[in-house]
């Protein structure tokens, strides 16, 4: 006696196919509209106009310099112009 043959039905495979489908389209819709990440107020890391025990953002990797200014610059983290003297909890030393 021989076993029978595991036949999927064409309409089994079309509904598969379909669902398989709606969910590629779900995912590459959700990825596409997912939201750059946004640079945090200074009030949340704690940002203040002086330096903290030796450091300052001049010092820091995520500061970047302004080429109009040499005491301002930007931060890559916190919104807003960032004084070269500042400091915030986000503090890392350049490598």
């Amino acid at each position: 006696m021989q076993a029978p043959a595991n036949r999927i039905s064409r309409r089994a495979t079309l509904k598969r196919g379909a669902g398989a489908l709606a969910g590629l389209v779900l995912t590459v819709t959700l990825v596409a509209n997912k939201p750059a990440l946004a640079k945090a107020a200074k009030s949340d890391l704690l940002y203040q106009d002086r330096p903290h025990g030796g450091q300052s953002c001049g010092e820091c990797k995520f500061f970047s310099a302004d080429s109009k200014s040499a005491s301002t610059g930007t931060c890559s983290l916190v919104e807003g112009v960032i004084n070269r003297n500042g400091w915030c909890t986000a503090y890392s030393p350049k490598a």
